[in-house]
């Protein structure tokens, strides 16, 4: 093993111990958040560094104070986010700065280094905070100010040259709008503002339709530098300190956010490549000049800081070890995000975990086991089967007649009109994309069962044969009578021919393109041991497009593993099946009995089945009890991500019903509770604050639900974070509810996508 799989099963060790005697109850949730982020620091302006920190959970935006003898870092050693301070020199360990219960981070120093802001959600969402700096004293939160107030997010502080002023990036002057791509995601804008150190005379600066963040002032606290992607990509940029005149001044081949400003006036930030390969740069203004500041380095390298001493400090470290392949978790890093904590609920301790994936199944009861799927084969052409690279005869085709097409005309331009040969290119690429797109349509886009996805192809296919053999004929009448007929003809009958042959190959073997086994697996938590689970294959007549996992669970009792194949883009009539794998027979059982769209199911003790269904045109909740099935909510709203409790007395999920047709419909979370008379009650809204609300689950006596939610907004400017890990949703902290009590308690701080909680014994 691993030093990190030593210590995660010394920590579990420890804390079964005292909190497993106590507590036989777990919470599993999704996060995702990196791993082995540590800070650095350099004493010689970035000619070499060294480790300042060095913990197996998350360190990161570090500041040093003004007088260079401490830094200020956030850490979640504790479980959540707060902020550590430790001397520059020395060998004594870090200690907490900041005692709350709360999310902390994003700490910036006054110019004297008598006060300290910082971003903190203790009274909920993330507001800016003031509080006197006391290095050798731990301070409690609720002493700080909370200088902003508002109910949008607010981000990133720095402090004028005087000590009078703080500029800060904020969400809060533009609507959350939907994500481009994925209809479930929220995203959001963020301008620069500025306020004095009492949170009064806020003025917008920025007000662009993308991030503008991470402000940064001049020496002379005449203009101010920050980042902005109103151009495509984040950008350095330069504006008056009263927000006039803003201008790109760095180019750069690449995204650069995070500025910070050096003695001589140059600029250092941090950009990247894809999802890994963070990197500080180094801007000379007055040469143009962009290099690395650091001639070697870690891997991953963010948000440096900067002092006069020559001290620098940035947080960072080595890229997790490559978990995408066969067998393994499906992520980079380890199984959990950190080590087990433990929470208290209603007095009650229990044991809380952060996986590294979604949709993870938690352990069987007495046992340390995650259950997951993961496919074997990660690239397009690693998913293709022997007979799948038949569908490159279609660009080869296309290419190689365009090519004939040209050449021939070239040839015999002299007795027939290029023109017509241009024609025919033209065709060929045409009726390449025509047939091309018919396919990726009904299998891709809009996916269809195969056997429809067969008579269409096999239609395309007859009529590809039927212009194939007229061009034929043709050429053959006119053999001895035009040579361009017979030339051009020839060469359309080849064209129809090939696309026809492309047709149907598609149509007789459409099922044996590409690998569609799904490959489960089991891991343990505290050791991290792998093991092959059971391998799945689709039924004959369902796409592949629609054979994903997107939901998979253990049953209340431990004994089966619940799981739904389908996707994620699924209307209510797409093909989606709800499976239950039994963990001592080893059989896997098909519980939906529909052609549509059914998923995400839950089982109660007493054998009541909560499905998700599309198969009345619209997503409703069905129960399936004493072999009779029930549409509970039948109507036009979506309705998904039913849950019900062990005890099979009350049913919570997910929907948009309290939206209006021409608004984004943000979903709710929604009970309904069985009635003596064995009727569901009418429903009830359970969720609180704005936003998506979705993943609800029961805990084990039936008295909580705890789900994920957007109602606290987010911890951190929003384009410094989807690139780290990338996370749609950009929001997900997870909140227990009390049914009886009505008391809400908020689980989750942090500014990772937290999700799907399960809560079991």
């Amino acid at each position: 093993m691993n030093p990190r799989t030593y210590l995660a099963a010394f920590l579990i060790t420890l804390f079964s111990i005292n909190g497993l005697a106590q507590s036989k109850e777990r919470i599993f949730y999704s996060s995702f958040s990196p791993q082995d982020w540590d800070i650095y620091l350099s004493k010689d302006s970035g000619k070499s560094f060294e480790k300042f920190t060095d913990h197996p959970s998350l360190d990161y935006d570090a500041v040093i104070s003004p007088d260079g003898k401490w830094i200020v870092f956030t850490s979640e050693r504790s479980g959540i986010p707060q902020l550590y301070i430790k001397s520059v020199d020395g060998d004594i360990p870090p200690r907490l700065l900041v005692k709350s219960n709360s999310f902390q981070d994003q700490a910036a120093f006054s110019p004297d280094g008598t006060q300290m802001a910082f971003v903190g959600s203790h009274e909920g969402n993330s507001e800016i905070y003031i509080i006197p700096f006391i290095p050798d004293s731990l301070q409690d939160a609720s002493n700080a100010k909370n200088l902003t107030k508002h109910p949008g997010g607010d981000f990133r502080p720095t402090f004028s040259p005087d000590g009078k002023q703080l500029a800060f990036s904020s969400d809060r002057g533009h609507k959350i709008v939907p994500h481009p791509q994925f209809p479930f995601a929220r995203q959001r804008i963020g301008d620069i503002y500025s306020m004095n150190i009492m949170g009064e005379q806020v003025k917008r600066l920025t007000d662009s339709d993308s991030w503008d963040g991470s402000p940064v002032w001049t020496g002379d606290g005449s203009k101010i530098i920050f980042y902005s992607a109103r151009n495509g990509e984040p950008a350095i940029f330069e504006m008056n300190a009263d927000g006039s005149d803003q201008h790109q001044i760095i180019e750069f081949d690449g995204p650069a956010v995070s500025p910070k400003l050096l003695d001589n006036g140059n600029v250092v930030f941090t950009t990247w490549k894809g999802e890994s390969d963070f990197k500080i740069m180094h801007a000379n203004l007055g040469s143009k000049e962009v290099t690395p500041l650091f001639s070697s380095a870690q891997d991953l390298m963010f948000n440096v800081d900067v002092h006069g001493g020559g001290l620098m400090v940035f947080h960072g470290g080595k890229y997790p070890t490559n978990q995408v392949a066969k067998g393994t978790f499906g992520f980079d890093g380890d199984v959990l995000t950190k080590g087990p904590d433990t929470i208290s609920i209603a007095g009650k301790p229990i044991n809380f975990f952060g996986v590294r994936r979604a949709f993870v199944a938690p352990p069987q009861v007495g046992n340390t086991l995650l259950f997951y799927d993961a496919s074997d084969f990660q690239g397009f052409f690693d998913n293709l089967k022997p007979i799948g690279y038949s569908v490159f005869w279609l660009p080869l085709l296309v290419i190689l007649l365009f090519l004939a097409g040209i050449i021939m005309g070239i040839k015999n331009r002299k007795t027939i009109a290029f023109w017509k040969y241009l024609l025919f290119c033209l065709i060929v690429i045409l009726s390449g994309i025509t047939v091309a797109g018919i396919f990726l349509f009904v299998d891709a886009i809009n996916p269809m069962s195969m056997n429809v996805i067969r008579l269409v192809m096999a239609l395309l296919t007859l009529a590809l044969v039927t212009l194939s053999w007229w061009f034929y004929k043709r050429k053959t009448r006119q053999q001895s009578k035009s040579k361009l007929i017979y030339r051009l003809s020839s060469l359309y009958s080849i064209l129809f021919f090939g696309l026809a042959l492309f047709s149907l190959l598609c149509a007789v073997f459409i099922n044996h393109l590409v690998h569609t086994a799904i490959h489960f697996y089991q891991i343990d938590y505290v050791s991290g041991e792998k093991k092959p689970l059971f391998v799945f294959d689709k039924e004959a007549n369902t796409n592949s497009a629609n054979f994903r996992v997107i939901d998979s669970k253990v049953t209340h009792d431990g004994k089966a593993l619940l799981f739904t194949t389908g996707s994620f883009r699924g209307r209510p009539h797409t093909q989606g099946d709800i499976w239950s794998y039994d963990f001592q027979t080893e059989n896997v059982t098909k519980l939906s009995d529909s052609p549509y769209n059914d998923g995400f199911a839950d089982l109660s003790d007493d054998g009541k089945l909560v499905f998700r269904s599309g198969r009345s045109g619209h997503f409703d909740i069905y129960l399936k009890a004493n072999g009779e099935l029930t549409n509970l909510t039948n109507d036009a709203h979506r309705d998904n991500f039913p849950a019900i409790s062990k005890q099979g007395d009350k049913i919570v999920f997910a929907s948009d019903r309290l939206r209006k047709e021409n608004e984004y419909k943000t979903m709710d979370i929604f009970m309904m509770s069985l009635q003596s008379d064995n009727s569901w009650s009418e429903l009830e809204k359970i969720s609180g604050g704005e936003g998506q609300n979705a993943h609800a689950h029961f805990s084990p006596d039936g008295e909580w639900v705890i789900y994920t939610t957007e109602g606290f907004g987010i911890n951190d400017e929003q384009a410094l974070i989807q690139p780290i890990i990338f996370s749609p949703q950009m929001y997900g902290e997870i909140v227990a509810y009390n049914i009886i009590t009505k008391e809400r308690i908020r689980l989750t701080h942090n500014k990772w996508e937290d999700g799907t909680p399960l809560w079991l014994k």
